[in-house]
């Protein structure tokens, strides 16, 4: 006889086994593994229900979110938000306010009561920081102006989730309007003084001790890091504050430590586990009978939502000025229902505001978009291309108005006798660099990015600029790309610079290009369209680091020559 019953190893070897499953299926077809972990919890539920240890899976998989809300403090960057200022700012709360009232009353219309509907509004108005952000990752597209606004905006919906949280934890189905609203009120100056309080004593003592403890021990700092996350809990539960709140404040505070990186590494692989745990629990919670006798309505309720998120993003970014392509790209990395959905739903549930059948059928809409998020991001450029063309050939008054209203400033470089001279597509990081290069070498060049922001303020830098999408061939026109000697594509999504390629070499065939890419399997494509120089950043910063390190070691200049050029050959570079 063993210490552990048979029944509870057997459970939790079938609670991990049908996601591990699942999720590498996912993985394989480059869907989320979040997805995965859900779809393993709806089988686990069709087929073995009664096998699992309800309670032990629940109460782990509140621990799981707990340390999920923790690490998003922790991950907090409000740099991200400064630097970009009001676009992330005003336009992520417009973004929240407009598609939390809009979807609002479309639940309305769908026969939800109205708290659900208040629920489902502001829930379904935040998007999912764990997905988008992996894929911005993965596409090498962190530092763009695309991918530096989408990270800025799912920041702050991270910042908005907390007071959304302390509102929607005073509801009640029990409570009537008057208390209803008495109840939040003093909800939120109790939170928000003992957040305040909380805060700065905080800053005063948390750096302090765990900067001391990290002197002594990383085993006493990882048990530290333990302590003080329950400790929030409890001040918190004292208070009658949500658990949730507690921990994204914890994460905020250790955030402030030098020590916080270390914390992250040592919580992570403890948070993923217990989160898949969440996410696994979350699918045992669907109903397969509900969603397959309301499938037709649930898909029209999620396609609405799609359509709402993403129109509202688009006009509110182009309202700021962004390019087309910028403010829809931005809208389809935008559209989805991200995972703090899942939290206050189930909050929702739980306190008895949310019915049984709501929950599934809001439940099930959220796995939907999560499912379309990675597919739809991939084929944003496609999507964009196609409804442009759409637009020319169906509504040629809209066409008109998008190429030369919204999406170009035509400066008057038309008379300027331009020849021999350099297009530099994009002038963000690393055409900034360029172009001032260029610029105090006298080397005449035009400029072309879609940031109308960045091209205003490089014409008062006296820059050659023009205001439109390099991708476009009417653009490379009009820049005079078919007298030029040389384009430099510093755009960094893999489909604008294959567009920029194509349409440079139909209007000037021998013109010699210059592009860079982010990932090793890019390289050979773009030498396979023609381009002639081929620069991938991470390599060359890499064969700088080498140079010095080989340099400081007292290798020889020829042999240091040598091994670079070794490097570069086998890396297809020369």
């Amino acid at each position: 006889m063993t210490d552990i019953s048979y029944n509870l190893l057997l459970g939790a070897l079938l609670f991990f086994t049908f996601p591990l499953i699942t999720g590498y299926l996912a993985v394989k077809y480059r869907l989320s593994p979040l997805i995965g972990y859900i779809a393993g919890g709806i089988l686990l539920n069709l087929f073995l229900g009664q096998l699992l240890p309800q309670s032990f899976v629940t109460n782990f998989s509140m621990l799981g979110l707990v340390l999920l809300v923790f690490t998003v403090g922790l991950e907090t960057n409000l740099g991200m938000i400064r630097r970009f200022g009001k676009f992330v700012l005003l336009g992520g709360i417009l973004q929240i306010v407009l598609s939390g009232f809009a979807i609002m009353i479309l639940s309305f219309l769908f026969n939800f009561t109205f708290i659900e509907s208040l629920f489902f509004g502001f829930a379904f108005a935040l998007s999912s920081t764990a997905i988008v952000s992996k894929i911005i990752q993965e596409t090498g597209i962190e530092d763009s102006l695309l991918g530096g606004l989408a990270t800025g905006v799912l920041i702050l919906q991270d910042l908005a989730f907390i007071p959304i949280l302390i509102v929607f934890s005073s509801f009640d189905h029990h409570t009537s309007t008057f208390d209803l609203i008495r109840d939040i009120f003093f909800n939120g100056i109790k939170a928000t003084l003992v957040l305040a309080v909380v805060y700065y004593f905080g800053l005063q003592i948390v750096p302090f001790v765990f900067n001391r403890i990290a002197k002594i021990s990383r085993e006493i700092l990882n048990l530290l890091m333990i302590v003080f996350i329950l400790a929030s809990l409890t001040l918190f539960s004292f208070f009658g504050l949500s658990s949730l709140l507690a921990a994204f404040m914890a994460g905020v505070l250790v955030g402030q430590t030098l020590e916080h990186y270390h914390i992250f590494s040592e919580i992570r692989p403890l948070r993923d586990l217990l989160l898949i745990m969440f996410f696994v629990f979350l699918g045992l919670t669907v109903k397969v009978g509900f969603v397959a006798t309301h499938l037709l309505p649930i898909l029209l309720f999620t396609v609405a939502i799609i359509l709402i998120k993403m129109v509202i993003v688009l006009l509110i970014y182009l309202f700021f000025k962004f390019h087309s392509r910028t403010a829809f790209s931005l809208s389809v990395l935008l559209f989805q229902i991200g995972e703090d959905a899942f939290i206050l739903i189930y909050q929702g549930l739980l306190i008895g505001v949310i019915r049984s059948d709501s929950y599934y059928f809001a439940i099930t809409s959220v796995l939907i978009t999560l499912f379309l998020t990675p597919i739809l991001i991939h084929e944003k450029d496609r999507m964009y291309g196609i409804i442009r063309k759409f637009i020319k050939k169906y509504l040629p008054f809209l066409e008109n108005f998008i190429a030369y209203r919204l999406d170009r400033d035509v400066p008057n470089i038309d008379v300027l006798p331009l020849k021999n001279h350099i297009v530099l597509c994009g002038y963000g990081r690393v055409g900034r660099y360029i172009g001032q290069a260029l610029m105090s070498s006298n080397i005449p060049f035009i400029a072309v990015d879609y940031n109308f922001h960045v091209v205003e303020r490089a014409k008062k830098e006296g820059v050659t600029i023009m205001y439109g999408d390099p991708t476009e061939i009417d653009v490379l026109d009009y820049a005079q790309c078919e007298t030029a000697s040389i384009l430099i594509s510093a755009v960094p999504e893999r489909f604008s610079q294959e567009q920029i390629i194509f349409n440079a070499r139909k209007l000037n065939p021998k013109i010699i290009i210059f592009t860079r890419v982010h990932r090793e399997d890019d390289h050979l494509r773009m030498k396979d369209l023609g381009v002639q120089v081929v620069v991938q950043p991470e390599f060359e910063a890499s064969l700088s680091i080498i140079r010095r390190v080989l340099h400081y070691k007292g290798l020889s200049t020829d042999k240091i020559s040598s091994e670079i050029k070794r490097l570069k050959v086998e890396h297809g570079m020369l």
